[in-house]
């Protein structure tokens, strides 16, 4: 996250403190423009997940087993994602719809805490995703909104449609060895992603692939490749600038792959989605009540997950 969106974040968290006490519900949701004894009477939804600053790609998927179970419970759902998860919400089969002219149109939009300013006007529910969690995210969602929707939000989606049997072939990696994904930037609280937690990740990738006999494949952005001057003491295959998100989410389905190593970002969501292992280092916060909290339910989308390591 940039530092002029990082302050937009603290003031905004100050506002909540001071002004937006009347539209709070515990734990962590915002309401605006609406009462509470109307949300179980709302059909058209929109869940607005569409902004470069506040959306990252990770935290679309916090949102996806509570939009599938908003579309199976029968409600009129809609979802603006950004374009990068474009792709991805296709594959999956979910209504995407394109910048909405009027979000008027809808009977509630549902989206992230930070977009109080832009969309505070209209009948809205935001979530803090960092805020008061008791259980992980996915779980804290589909539990909070099922208490004020009165009713049973549970259900959960079909990742096998990135199920493909030639993504080795695809990307060019040889299809006779087994593979650690690796992963050493953060598109959130990057500020928080210190060097010498970047310098443990390096040490314990090089330990896991000989302990493992793996072979490395480095993914990241092109901007992440073509910014980064560092030092890596392991042979690795670069994929950085190389892959689309579907093409990570069908990677991780791979056989081959066993294992990411990394911080707590996208592709370790998109491991945990696999049921797959991650070896992650968290960023951590700038209070410890707010970095325990996110060390013990932020790592994880689901209660019971045990499949992100902490180092």
């Amino acid at each position: 996250m940039k530092l002029t969106s990082y302050f937009q974040k603290l003031l905004l968290i100050l506002q909540s403190q001071l002004f937006l006490k009347r539209h709070f519900l515990e734990p962590n949701l915002y309401l605006f423009n609406l009462k509470q004894s109307q949300l179980p009477q709302v059909n058209r939804v929109l869940f607005f997940l569409n902004h470069a600053e506040f959306m990252h790609v990770g935290d679309h998927l916090f949102f996806l087993p509570l939009i599938r179970s908003f579309i199976d419970a029968g409600y009129e759902t809609e979802i603006c994602v950004s374009p990068l998860m474009i792709p991805f919400f296709e594959r999956l089969n979910l209504p995407i719809v394109p910048e909405p002219k009027s979000f008027t149109e809808y009977d509630l939009v549902v989206s992230r805490f930070e977009l109080i300013p832009l969309l505070s006007k209209n009948q809205a529910l935001f979530v803090h995703v960092s805020k008061h969690l008791t259980m992980p995210i996915c779980s804290q969602l589909l539990s909070t909104f099922s208490q004020y929707f009165h009713r049973s939000f549970h259900s959960q989606l079909d990742y096998s449609v990135f199920s493909e049997p030639e993504i080795l072939t695809l990307l060019n990696l040889p299809t006779d060895q087994e593979f650690i994904l690796f992963n050493s930037y953060c598109d959130s609280s990057s500020y928080l992603a210190t060097g010498r937690k970047k310098d443990l990740l390096i040490s314990h990738a090089k330990a896991k692939a000989e302990e493992l006999n793996c072979q490395v494949v480095f993914l990241g952005t092109q901007n992440d490749k073509d910014t980064d001057h560092s030092d890596y003491p392991f042979p690795f295959i670069d994929l950085r600038g190389k892959t689309s998100i579907v093409e990570v989410f069908q990677l991780v389905r791979s056989p081959k792959v066993v294992l990411y190593i990394g911080f707590d970002a996208f592709i370790m969501h998109a491991m945990s989605l696999a049921g797959k292992r991650s070896l992650v280092k968290f960023r951590g916060r700038l209070t410890r009540k707010q970095a325990v909290m996110l060390e013990k339910y932020h790592v994880r989308l689901f209660a019971g997950d045990q499949l992100v390591t902490l180092i």
